[in-house]
């Protein structure tokens, strides 16, 4: 059975929103944009009218190419900001730029993204895999994910610093055993069908599918890429959707899965960001 991101997402929507209600400032997060791919603005507009949804201040800075140290310059005037509770630079950057620097630079308690190491925050994507994770388990009877995934075996397909490393630092915070699955693992697929749950952030065209999973998983696809098809470009995900369907007792999808959902967690930050900054 499909289960919808966008659906849990609005679900916590509903809750962050009344939060933002009782809070004396309402929250502020900064979106800084400097790069080339055009997605990216798509991203930052569901951003934007997410956070305008649930009551969440927004302050757009753009950047060009040759600006990098005013972008640096204006983060940290930004971290000493007592009204900004969170700073986040959109992925991917320019590439004569560097990302990690730039997320380095800013004030962890103000890294909702939760992307540098010593964040106060867990990584947005992570968090809106858990919270998958608790969906797939209130549907199976659980009240607590961690009971849910008492004694199932999950394997985690990917390491990357955005997706799979937080998802593994996240789980594990939570006192969940996980298999990571990466480029160098010898037999992948002989490790993902002795699987109870899939989590798959690589990127790789319908790296799960029906040849490696068992029947009844529990499969969350975070991981997309693009195509070019027949001169138009396509959206494609980690998970075989059509043959998943099939196998899966719960699965999140692509298009509507944990998307929605990462960006309700990273507002889910700013709120908690703001309880502390202006605290």
């Amino acid at each position: 059975m499909k289960v919808s991101g966008k659906k849990v997402a609005d679900a916590i929507s509903k809750k962050l929103q009344k939060e933002i209600e009782n809070l004396k400032v309402k929250p502020t997060l900064v979106i800084i944009l400097a790069g080339e791919n055009p997605s990216s603005r798509i991203y930052v507009n569901f951003k934007i009218k997410r956070a305008k949804e649930i009551g969440v201040n927004i302050k757009y800075f753009e950047f060009s190419k040759n600006q990098f140290n005013e972008c640096l310059n204006t983060i940290q005037k930004l971290n000493t900001d007592k009204k900004i509770d969170g700073i986040i630079v959109q992925y991917p950057v320019y590439e004569s730029w560097n990302f990690d620097e730039m997320v380095n630079s800013i004030d962890p308690r103000k890294d909702v993204d939760g992307f540098r190491e010593d964040s106060l925050h867990h990584g947005a994507t992570a968090m809106g895999v858990w919270e998958m994770l608790t969906a797939f388990g209130l549907l199976e009877g659980f009240s607590k994910t961690e009971k849910f995934l008492e004694n199932k075996k999950v394997v985690l397909l990917g390491r990357g610093k955005t997706a799979g490393g937080p998802i593994r630092k996240l789980l594990e915070s939570h006192g969940i055993k996980i298999s990571v699955v990466h480029s160098k693992t010898e037999n992948p697929d002989k490790e993902m069908k002795s699987a109870d749950v899939v989590i798959s952030a690589t990127g790789k065209k319908h790296i799960v599918n029906k040849d490696n999973l068992k029947k009844g998983t529990y499969v969350i696809g975070v991981g997309v890429g693009k195509e070019i098809v027949e001169g138009e470009e396509r959206i494609y995900g980690d998970i075989h959707e059509q043959e998943i369907a099939k196998i899966a007792k719960l699965y999140c999808p692509t298009i509507g899965g944990i998307g929605p959902l990462t960006i309700v967690c990273l507002l889910k930050n700013v709120v908690e960001s703001a309880k502390e900054v202006k605290s």
